[in-house]
């Protein structure tokens, strides 16, 4: 099986155990819950407890948009002229995919558990995988400098 098929199958799984996790706590949870975190990782914003949908809803979106591209010279893709092939198209836009699903997934689990009150702020791991969803599109950004850089050369 393919790299980025192994991808699909896990953000596909990330996916499910989103939904199945917060369809599971939403009863539990109170009237009120954190909606949103500063940069301490501090509550500074919530809202009713029907907002921990969003969450899921935009995951499922990403996803649903990321699987539709099937153009790879499409224009309203910013990636690298390398890129602009099915497989490696598949394989950059799911191994991005993979730290935003989880991104999603620790985001709801903390704003459940501070909810909860088994917690009182984000970790430190939202940083984390920002950096490497950072990273992942950096790839991408020097693939496209240096095919610029060649290009202009040539």
């Amino acid at each position: 099986m393919k790299t980025s098929g192994i991808l699909l199958i896990v953000n596909t799984l990330l996916l499910v155990v989103i939904w199945i996790f917060t369809g599971i706590k939403y009863a539990e949870l109170p009237d009120v819950i954190p909606t949103h975190f500063d940069f301490q990782g501090n509550v500074d914003g919530e809202s009713g407890k029907a907002t921990i949908w969003v969450l899921p809803c935009i995951a499922t979106f990403i996803h649903l948009l990321f699987i539709g591209i099937k153009d790879p010279n499409s224009s309203l893709l910013n990636v690298p002229q390398s890129f602009r092939n099915e497989r490696t198209l598949k394989l950059y836009l799911f191994s991005l995919e993979l730290p935003v699903m989880v991104l999603f997934l620790d985001i709801i689990v903390e704003s459940i558990r501070v909810a909860e009150g088994k917690q009182t702020e984000l970790s430190d791991a939202v940083f984390f995988i920002l950096g490497t969803m950072m990273m992942i599109i950096g790839i991408g950004l020097i693939k496209s400098f240096r095919e610029g850089k060649t290009k202009s050369n040539g």
